[in-house]
């Protein structure tokens, strides 16, 4: 073991300790790791102040600018009225289940033509108003739809950065490329049955008492206030428009620019005041965020992902049982992206499962495709997917609230690939 991926293991297992402890604050991530990471010679100087200059990082911001924003004109309140009425006849435990059951199907339904990540974000405000309304726990509306998004998100080609990396392999390799709904056979399943799931059991799902005062259900909104509404509605749908397009690689402009745009010009034109719109940016979350990046730029630097590719590749050996190679490929995938980001995961492994599938004589989709089923499988920590990452940092989830909840998603991803995978996409 070499000096350099020692002391990205030590990176690691403090990454770990700070999230998993729940007596430190989230932002300790980065202010225990930049001197660790420098000092051991990992990253220089400016590729630790990279993790403050991340795409992702401005996206979390406009994120909470909105949010802030959204708010301070009411227009979380009126988004969460289809909920509120969709769900109106009910009461106690009947109606938080019907809440759950109507916000799983339409976020993981919008999912699967959106990147997971950005329909988890545009979901927040939302959730904040349902909490609210409801008396239901923020953080447990938070991981219901990081879970949702994700198990949605799988079901189609765009739908995560996770498939489209494991596509991008194959064409690198000169290989037929996955099908839009390729992932659907094996994705659908483990959608339909990871949605029984947690709407029947969403009491495993931890709650904290951050569901606010409930005060929004009663709040009288004014003609002004409904101008304001629209604008800023108006305003957050542009940016969401533009994220959309991006995604689907119709525009070559960087979302994030037009996102500060709308926010400019909704300030500017008085609509709201600046402190409105910083009212949900805090350091916290800035510092937070910055110490995620640092961990997978860590990784990605000292190679310590590849010692994960590398145990997958020698437990597989010579062996030619389909359901093996399935098993190997999915469980040890699903194994090392909960240390990694599922995206960086799915990128490094396919590649690698390409080389396996050329010397067994293999199908390089199937295997590409069990690598990716098992890289999306993002439940049991914080860190294993992007999406993970980022609404973490507005809950108050630990570490093993993540573990709780995800360990039967991660079951049934498994029966659903062993099973399924091998008799629609054949290996030999």
């Amino acid at each position: 073991m070499t000096m350099t991926l020692f002391w990205a293991l030590i990176c690691l297992a403090v990454f770990i300790f700070i999230l998993a402890n729940g007596k430190y604050p989230n932002w300790m991530t980065f202010v225990c790791l930049a001197p660790v990471v420098y000092f051991s010679r990992i990253m220089d100087a400016k590729g630790i102040y990279n993790a403050l200059n991340s795409s992702s990082l401005h996206l979390m911001i406009i994120i909470c600018i909105f949010s802030g924003m959204i708010a301070a004109t009411g227009l979380d309140v009126v988004i969460g009225n289809f909920v509120d009425r969709a769900t109106r006849s009910q009461t106690g435990k009947k109606k938080e289940m019907m809440i759950f059951g109507i916000v799983y199907l339409v976020s993981g339904l919008i999912s699967t033509v959106l990147q997971n990540s950005y329909v988890a974000l545009a979901f927040l405000p939302v959730l904040e108003s349902i909490a609210k309304r409801n008396r239901i726990s923020l953080s447990k509306l938070v991981l219901f739809v990081i879970f949702s998004t994700t198990l949605g998100g799988a079901v189609t080609l765009i739908g995560t950065p996770t498939n489209v990396y494991a596509n991008s392999a194959l064409e690198e390799a000169g290989l037929p490329l996955f099908g839009m709904l390729d992932f659907a056979w094996v994705a659908v399943p483990i959608f339909i049955l990871g949605g029984i799931y947690m709407v029947i059991l969403n009491r495993w799902c931890a709650s904290y008492d951050d569901f606010g005062d409930g005060g929004d259900a009663v709040r009288e909104v004014t003609g002004n206030q409904r101008n304001k509404q629209k604008v800023v509605g108006a305003a957050f749908s542009v940016f969401l428009l533009a994220l959309v397009l991006k995604s689907l690689k119709i525009i070559s402009v960087d979302p994030n620019f037009i996102g500060y745009g709308m926010i400019a010009l909704a300030v500017l034109s008085t609509i709201v005041t600046p402190k409105e719109a910083l009212s949900a940016l805090d350091v916290n979350m800035i510092l937070f965020c910055a110490g995620i990046n640092l961990m997978i730029a860590t990784m990605n630097h000292s190679g310590l992902g590849n010692v994960f590719g590398n145990l997958i590749i020698s437990l597989i050996g010579e062996s030619k049982n389909l359901y093996l190679i399935t098993a190997v490929l999915c469980i040890g995938a699903s194994i090392a992206t909960q240390f990694m980001n599922n995206m960086a995961c799915a990128g490094m492994l396919a590649p690698v499962g390409i080389s396996i599938a050329h010397s067994l004589g293999a199908n390089p989709q199937a295997i590409v495709l069990a690598i990716a089923i098992g890289s999306g499988c993002s439940y049991l920590t914080p860190i294993a997917s992007g999406t993970n990452q980022t609404m973490l940092i507005f809950t108050k989830l630990k570490f093993q609230d993540f573990t709780r909840f995800g360990w039967p998603l991660l079951i049934i991803s498994w029966i659903c690939c062993v099973l399924i995978l091998p008799q629609v996409f054949p290996f030999f």
